[in-house]
């Protein structure tokens, strides 16, 4: 039987757990990385237009240079827009999801058919704890910690700690809560 937990949603079926979480947006970062998304797609086609309409018609002998020039930093435009596309999804989404199962945590982030979705292997993870500095779920992922449901509740988030590590980690014994 699933916890009560408000503005949480549980659904399961014989493949996985679903967990859908609610998220608040963050204003100030939501609006950055849109501003920053859109000066990235203006520079992307500033870049080729100036690419394609000054520099390619013309047939002096910089112009292979120039052509090489803008061709690497269009690359390197590139990854740096990667990055920043990534961060706009992850600050736009408004909910988060877990799909859990012996074999796998699948955290996603969803936009309409966007989103950031990470996976892990469930041998690698270590039992959920509550992580007191960033008020949110976390576990370890090796040597990596990953953060999940900023925007529980502290009792609310015990409540489902309790939940997924009986249910994930029969075995594992939490000295706080006892």
């Amino acid at each position: 039987m699933f916890p009560q937990i408000s503005n949480i949603t549980f659904a399961e079926n014989e493949e996985r757990l679903k967990i859908v979480l609610p998220l608040l947006r963050n204003w100030p970062l939501f609006i950055l990385f849109t501003s920053s998304m859109l000066i990235w797609i203006g520079m992307i086609v500033v870049i080729l237009l100036f690419l394609v309409r000054d520099v390619l018609p013309q047939r002096e002998r910089y112009t292979f240079v120039l052509t090489v020039m803008m061709l690497t930093w269009l690359v390197l435009w590139y990854y740096l827009g990667r990055v920043v596309w990534n961060r706009w999804q992850y600050y736009t989404a408004d909910r988060e999801i877990l799909f859990i199962n012996k074999e796998m945590l699948i955290v996603r982030r969803p936009i309409s058919i966007l989103g950031i979705t990470d996976a892990y292997d469930m041998q690698y993870i270590n039992p959920f704890y509550y992580n007191h500095e960033h008020h949110c779920l976390a576990f370890d992922y090796g040597s990596k910690r990953i953060y999940f449901g900023e925007q529980l509740l502290e009792e609310d988030a015990h409540r489902l700690l309790r939940y997924l590590n009986h249910r994930f980690f029969p075995d594992y014994e939490d000295e706080d809560e006892d």
